[in-house]
């Protein structure tokens, strides 16, 4: 038995649950979900985008880890976003798995203010 501060297992079961809870989202184009070294294990891409992305991911995890070790020894990545014109690139990593999820940065709101 588990005690309650715990961690879960990050079994394939809860690969599978986080996946499909991402991509029910609206706006989410593409999924890549990741084992503790950086390999894919689930995702929408195809097999060179995803190793290509988490590659790329590997590199900015590093730098953003470095960069947060300066300013505030004891911290860790916890999520990270970042925006252009057309997508969003939301990567959240935790001891087991990360999840980089890209999604459609089409901001509706303002689009929907332009248009009147």
């Amino acid at each position: 038995m588990q005690s309650t501060g715990a961690e879960p297992k990050r079994t394939q079961r809860y690969v599978d649950e986080a996946y499909r809870l991402v991509l029910e989202k609206p706006g989410v184009e593409e999924v890549l979900i990741m084992n503790r070294s950086g390999v894919p294990v689930k995702t929408t891409m195809g097999r060179q985008d995803a190793l290509q992305n988490a590659c790329l991911y590997d590199n900015l995890r590093e730098k953003c880890q470095a960069f947060l070790q300066k300013m505030e020894p004891p911290q860790n990545l916890v999520m990270l976003r970042v925006r252009t014109k057309q997508h969003e690139v939301i990567i959240t990593p935790d001891a087991k798995i990360t999840i980089l999820v890209v999604q459609n940065a089409r901001d509706t709101y303002l689009g929907s203010l332009y248009d009147k």
